[in-house]
């Protein structure tokens, strides 16, 4: 099957990006290199383009309800407010994270992994008794701009006080694109989207006709997967380049650059950040993962009686950090060793470009996942010193 390809894909090309096939998308994978992209992130901003991410649209009357059921975590009721959770199967493994925002009464968005996207809606409708589920992944973008100057960037195009958006927080946003964009902007796309109440900026707000009615009212949430201070925007597919041009534009003089997957990696490993499809597969527990802080134990959802039972048993594996003692750069696969016993297999692993060392996340058994403990890493065929960690590792 053919990969999909973001709206932005021609604007990836002509600047030079290098492209791989990711969750079935082809996704930039870096503009000038993994390294300087990330540090630029860490240092000033950039920006992403993950619009291979699933964005779902739930409504209907008994949606907060249904998705309860769900859910590991405590689903918002309140617009304007996002929280990240895991969906379960029956056996409590994680059929994927997601986070889930409040757009109004019954209608909640929901932001999956390109992956397993597909199995989600079908897991998800499967479940619901009358609401309706709507895939809007092909007509909304999702770009992420991340870093300490993203708040004062993202300033520059609107009136809205951006830079006082709260963590896990929601709001519609009208930027200042100017009238070629408009010219290609249709309001019926934003249709099924609805409002925040009184977070959002409505046509209301503006006279008729002016330069401000004519500007589009686009999500806006603050959730991250960087570590870093930023933004997640989800425009319509028909004003692509022009908010991205626009981000970009803005924050020149301040060294905001695109970024592609490839530091996206990197600097979600920093913060210890999981990834769908390589830090999960769809055989893990949310215990496994080592995130029950996910699991609200005091409302029924599905998979809970398996993490009941797991959790009681206590002797599964759990995925935790390694940092390396010895120079190296760890991998998926490579295996970690107590003396010349397996002990825990790495997930993923890079060169921290941030520390200049070795880090990891990987699934230990119980003896040694402990922060502290001294393991080996073997990495081609060489036993490498490395000390579990409870990450984030800066």
């Amino acid at each position: 099957m053919a990969a999909f390809r973001t709206p932005l894909y021609d604007w990836h090309v002509s600047h030079g990006a290098r492209m791989i096939e990711f969750g079935g998308w082809e996704m930039p994978l870096q503009f000038t290199g993994i390294v300087e992209e990330h540090l630029a992130v860490r240092s000033a901003a950039g920006l992403f383009d993950v619009s291979h991410m699933g964005k779902l649209l739930l409504t209907g009357s008994g949606a907060h309800e249904a998705i309860a059921r769900l859910s590991t975590n405590d689903i918002p009721a309140t617009p304007g407010r996002a929280l990240y959770t895991h969906l379960l199967d029956d056996e409590g493994r994680i059929i994927d994270d997601v986070i889930f925002t409040c757009l109004g009464p019954d209608r909640l968005l929901c932001v999956c992994n390109a992956g397993p996207r597909r199995r989600v809606v079908s897991w998800i409708q499967d479940h619901l008794r009358g609401q309706e589920l709507r895939d809007l992944t092909p007509d909304f973008l999702c770009l992420a701009l991340q870093g300490p100057e993203a708040p004062g960037i993202l300033s520059r195009l609107t009136s809205t006080d951006v830079e006082s958006l709260k963590t896990f927080r929601a709001l519609h946003v009208r930027l200042k694109l100017g009238r070629e964009a408009m010219a290609v902007f249709r309001p019926a796309e934003m249709e099924g989207w609805g409002g925040l109440g009184g977070l959002a900026e409505g046509p209301a707000s503006a006279a008729a006709g002016s330069a401000e009615s004519l500007t589009p009212s686009i999500l806006v949430t603050r959730t991250g997967y960087t570590g870093e201070q930023g933004f997640e925007l989800f425009p319509p597919a028909a004003l692509a380049v022009p908010v991205w041009s626009a981000l970009l534009n803005a924050g020149a003089d301040v060294g905001v650059r695109p970024v592609g997957l490839g530091a996206r990696d990197t600097l979600r490993l920093e913060k210890g950040y999981l990834l769908s499809g390589q830090d999960f597969t769809g055989r893990e527990t949310s215990l496994e993962t080592n995130s029950e802080w996910l699991v609200k134990w005091d409302h029924e959802f599905i998979g809970r009686e398996a993490l009941q039972v797991q959790k009681e048993r206590g002797d599964h594996r759990r995925l935790l950090g390694l940092r390396l003692s010895d120079r190296g750069v760890p991998r998926r696969g490579c295996r970690v060793l107590a003396g010349e016993r397996d002990v825990g297999v790495v997930t993923s692993g890079t060169m921290s470009p941030s520390l200049r060392v070795g880090i990891a996340l990987a699934y230990l058994d119980p003896p040694v996942a402990s922060p502290g403990t001294e393991v080996g890493v073997e990495i081609r065929d060489e036993v490498k010193r490395a000390v579990v960690a409870k990450p984030p590792f800066i």
